[in-house]
């Protein structure tokens, strides 16, 4: 048995297409996805749409990353100020007016984290961010890892999140981060994914990363005035697809400490636009 397991696709549906396509040439007959489905990048249909594809033809797992919690919450009128052109919210509100009910009504009935049981295969665990939390982070080789590790019942766990694909080994056990299919870091933006290998009853992990064409998820960031609705968020994805490089973080905190030595304060949503175009030019974005 070869089972495809995805992370963090981020409505990237050419990198997505790309390593199903290369999934299925491997001979995969069964597929896990661990959350971040859409929101980053342009058209989240499409990349629904090719969800909903291999749902029909192949077992499949789903469960919901941090990303479908947001747009959960906005859905159940949870206050979060979301609004368009922003910066800061601008793509997550783009990303909710372009899902149908049927698409939230599926991340509504996928489970936190799972358990997964083969016959004849050892079981493993599976989630997004931690078993307990969509936005727990789960560092490779970390002191929290080794803890999760130490009472775990199973050999093997698999997760997504941080977009840093790896594989760390504790007294026995196994922590496999899959990556990132739609938004990778390193590898100079090559999509991400990992192949589990059924081998006499224990699933091996093979980590794959795959070139495909970025520029056709670049040119929907515009085409689709995307950028136009997301402002620097666009560019900060930009950057990521096409190097590998990751900039959110550091453009936020720039930006917020701008904003603070002004005498401003709040939450980085309520983050004046002006901040984030001052950070993303410090940045060369």
């Amino acid at each position: 048995m070869k089972l495809a397991v995805f992370s963090d696709i981020h409505s990237n549906y050419h990198g997505f297409h790309a390593c199903y396509e290369e999934a299925v040439k491997r001979g995969v007959n069964q597929f896990l996805f661990l959350g971040d489905y859409v929101s980053d990048c342009a058209y989240p249909e499409k990349t629904m749409g090719l969800i909903y594809h291999i749902r029909d033809r192949y077992p499949c797992t789903f469960i919901r990353g941090n990303r479908e919690d947001y747009l959960l919450n906005h859905k159940n009128g949870v206050e979060d100020g979301w609004v368009s052109p922003s910066s800061a919210s601008g793509s997550l509100l783009y990303t909710y007016e372009h899902l149908t009910i049927e698409d939230l009504e599926f991340f509504e009935s996928m489970d936190l984290s799972g358990k997964m049981k083969t016959e004849g295969y050892s079981d493993f665990y599976y989630c997004h961010g931690t078993l307990e939390n969509t936005r727990g982070v789960f560092h490779l080789g970390s002191e929290s890892a080794k803890e999760v590790l130490n009472h775990l019942d199973a050999d093997l766990i698999i997760c997504g999140h941080t977009h840093r694909q790896g594989i760390f080994q504790y007294k026995g056990k196994t922590h496999v981060n899959t990556g990132s299919v739609g938004v990778p870091w390193d590898y100079g933006g090559d999509a991400q994914f990992c192949i589990l290998h059924g081998d006499k009853g224990i699933w091996k992990p093979e980590l794959i990363q795959l070139n495909y064409d970025k520029s056709l998820a670049v040119k929907e960031l515009y085409e689709s005035h995307l950028n136009e609705k997301a402002r620097v968020w666009t560019r900060i994805v930009e950057k990521t697809l096409i190097t590998g490089i990751d900039q959110s973080m550091l453009c936020l905190t720039t930006a917020l400490k701008k904003w603070e030595n002004d005498g401003g304060s709040g939450i980085w949503s309520m983050l004046p636009e002006t901040y984030w175009e001052d950070a993303a030019a410090e940045l060369g974005l």
